[in-house]
């Protein structure tokens, strides 16, 4: 069977495991197991093998059509988180325009770290960081975050790779990697602070399965950031701007690094985000590719404001 994408639907706030397959969405035999997809992650060796085990569980009930550029809606149903990765890993600066934004900001401020976003945009070794667990992530139409502790916050529109049994690519989805800009700019050091929170990424609306119809070395998205119902960003950009190969980034991922299978790795952003400016509490922000569907999240912001912590 060619399925195409699963995930998860919600319905009256119960867990619908379900597959795409002919356009449209059947739901799974889960038999009350909430964590069927870890459970398929895990034992998988490729997508083939992933795809062929979720053929075995999908049953007669349709819920509906789906097709990712059009991003179906479905009255009784919400798109949620599509499966708990056990580690959410990211990788920077993969992306000429994202470099140059950055090295941008950082003359124009005269701070003492110019030049290290386009050393490592250079640099036979990528930035790999901690992006996180399931409890720091959330799906489509949850609400991110803003740190209580950050006046700039930028969204990060990105592809993200669903990792398998020793780092192999099981599929793909899109997320939003967001990132505590200040933080990072007053020092490196602060990355993980700038980088990691409750509610600091976002990934779905499903996970695509490597097909035909799907290439992932040249997909479009879009970052759309609306404001009080105005569009406030519009930024666009193609993976095939990326300076590294997936198997690049999965290999310095890997290296002495046991991933466990069922992981994500959001691979930096083509959308670039002018640096002036900043997200708002109730923003709404929408994350679209074609062949994988669109990704929308609230913005929040935890309680409390401060410029410096205090111990």
């Amino acid at each position: 069977m060619s399925i195409t994408h699963f995930g998860n639907l919600l319905q009256n706030r119960l867990s619908v495991p379900v597959a795409v397959y002919c356009d449209h969405i059947y739901e799974l035999n889960s038999y009350g197991d909430p964590s069927i997809f870890n459970t398929l992650v895990s034992t998988a060796s490729d997508s083939e093998e992933l795809r062929a085990a979720l053929s075995a569980r999908l049953s007669d009930r349709c819920l509906g059509e789906y097709t990712a550029k059009n991003c179906c809606t479905l009255s009784d149903f919400t798109f949620t988180k599509p499966f708990r990765p056990l580690e959410i890993w990211a990788v920077g600066v993969t992306y000429k325009r994202q470099a140059s934004e950055h090295e941008a900001d950082v003359r124009t401020r005269n701070l003492p770290q110019s030049g290290i976003y386009e050393y490592v945009y250079s640099s036979q070794r990528p930035e790999v960081f901690f992006k996180g667990f399931d409890r720091t992530s959330v799906g489509h139409s949850d609400s991110v975050a803003i740190r209580s502790d950050s006046q700039q916050t930028l969204p990060e529109a990105e592809l993200v790779l669903l990792l398998g049994k020793n780092g192999v690519v099981l599929g793909y989805t899109i997320g939003n990697d967001l990132t505590a800009w200040d933080i990072e700019l007053e020092c490196p050091l602060f990355l993980s602070q700038a980088k990691i929170w409750d509610g600091c990424s976002s990934f779905g609306p499903l996970i695509a399965l490597p097909s035909k119809l799907l290439d992932p070395s040249d997909l479009h998205l879009t970052c759309k950031v609306f404001r009080e119902n105005t569009c406030v960003i519009n930024s666009t950009g193609r993976t095939s701007g990326m300076s590294r190969t997936f198997s690049e980034l999965v290999q310095c991922l890997t290296s002495n690094n046991s991933v466990p299978a069922g992981s994500l790795l959001f691979t930096g952003t083509c959308c670039v985000i002018p640096h002036d400016f900043r997200l708002q509490d109730g923003d709404i922000i929408e994350i679209f590719s074609p062949g994988i569907g669109k990704l929308t999240n609230t913005v929040g912001a935890h309680l409390g404001s401060c410029s410096t912590i205090h111990i």
